[in-house]
């Protein structure tokens, strides 16, 4: 808290770009959007064991949930004239609610029902977040991108062993509205530290051919890089997040390499560090080399990593090594990929632009979940692996060879 009260100090001071105070705020309710989704985890088999409900159905409800939250990330099309402030504010507390009504739910419906509302009021965190950061530090995308990312492995990380030690103490409701009261804490950071009005102002119209063109949001998604890096997403989400690591990797360890417990959470714990520190070192890289080559590094890399991870047999060491290199360059892709993108998105169309990008990045590539799940089921864990390692390679291709006009974005 310390750090907050001061990076919010210095924002107070007026509207000028700092990092930390323009950090610290929208990091922060990052941070606790990803706490709610990992701490629910936690909760879930409580909660079912309570509600006397089954995983059938309560996948079906999330589902829901999810889909939804990540087609609403569109609005930011529209929302133009609403300030990063507010929106950010308005997640919070409507997340807030979201969480207490499942803390309060007297059936899995109405649990569910929590979730969804969370997942409904939680859509301007990504596309506005990013569109935010990027337009208030241009010379510095891929530092503050990464960091974005990063605040969210964060909530990640820790939030399992907080709730998993609310639920020993006072059982699955508490923990919940712990988790509710951390939201509540963001809501009051991101209304007190994001810089900037509540709305917009009215944007004068075009008074050149080039000034209508930065604002023709078609023809920039139109636009062969955009569309290679949107492609490159969808193509990628087959090898990184925590959608397809976090499911497969563990269950790699106990079903194929039948590693004890410790070993299994020993690997997951180096690829969630690697998650947290991964993407604010190659953000850095990229701001110091090249956004793109930066990129296409991480693929060829993180493809190498995935190989490996099946490749060098069951010892816990090379495991752990390994898993390192998956946390860092499968969780990097997504902060790096869009730096990339904000170069080739005039900076009056970054929220509208990231809008897209993350709608496109999280909802069709969601389906990668269920088809790496096939591939195991029928071949095995080593051809699943060597899939995402093609996923990968694919969109590094894609990258390569669409990213060849010069970047509208950049400073």
């Amino acid at each position: 808290m310390g750090l907050v009260r001061r990076s919010l100090a210095r924002g107070r001071g007026g509207d000028a770009p700092s990092l930390p105070s323009d950090l610290v705020p929208v990091g922060w309710s990052h941070a606790g959007q990803h706490a709610y989704v990992a701490g629910l985890g936690v909760v879930i088999p409580y909660a079912l064991a309570t509600f006397h409900s089954s995983y059938a159905v309560i996948g079906a409800l999330l589902a829901v949930a999810s889909v939804l939250g990540s087609l609403l990330q569109g609005l930011a099309v529209v929302a133009r004239r609403v300030g990063a402030r507010l929106l950010l504010t308005l997640q919070n507390v409507g997340s807030v609610i979201g969480v207490a009504l499942g803390a309060l739910a007297p059936t899995v419906l109405v649990f569910a029902a929590g979730r969804l509302l969370q997942s409904v009021a939680g859509w301007p965190q990504h596309p506005v977040g990013s569109a935010y950061l990027s337009a208030r530090h241009p010379r510095r995308r891929g530092t503050v991108l990464s960091w974005h990312v990063t605040a969210g492995n964060v909530g990640t990380l820790i939030a399992p062993a907080l709730v998993g030690v609310m639920i020993s103490l006072d059982g699955w409701r508490s923990a919940l509205w712990a988790l509710a009261a951390l939201l509540a804490t963001t809501a009051v950071v991101t209304a007190v530290g994001v810089r900037g009005p509540w709305r917009q102002p009215p944007q004068p119209a075009p008074t050149t051919a080039s000034a209508a063109e930065a604002h023709d949001l078609r023809r920039v998604l139109r636009s062969r890089p955009v569309v290679a890096l949107l492609v490159a997403g969808t193509v990628a989400a087959g090898g990184q997040g925590i959608g397809i690591i976090g499911l497969y990797a563990p269950a790699y360890l106990h079903d194929a390499l039948h590693a004890s417990t410790v070993v299994v959470s020993s690997v997951l714990t180096v690829v969630y560090v690697g998650a947290v520190v991964g993407p604010i070192l190659m953000g850095r890289l990229q701001d110091r080399l090249s956004h793109e080559g930066v990129l296409l590094a991480n693929y060829v890399l993180g493809a190498c990593a995935l190989l490996a991870f099946v490749a060098l047999g069951s010892s816990p060491r090379r495991l752990r090594v390994v898993g390192l290199l998956i946390g860092v360059f499968s969780y990097s892709e997504l902060s790096l990929r869009q730096t990339v993108f904000a170069d080739y998105v005039p900076g009056q169309l970054a929220r509208e632009g990231f809008g897209v990008f993350f709608t496109i990045s999280q909802t069709i590539g969601g389906v990668w979940v269920a088809v790496i799940g096939v591939v195991v089921a029928a071949h095995g864990f080593v051809p699943a692996f060597a899939l995402m390692a093609a996923t990968f390679l694919a969109a590094g291709l894609l990258v390569r060879i669409g990213t060849r006009s010069a970047p509208q974005g950049t400073p």
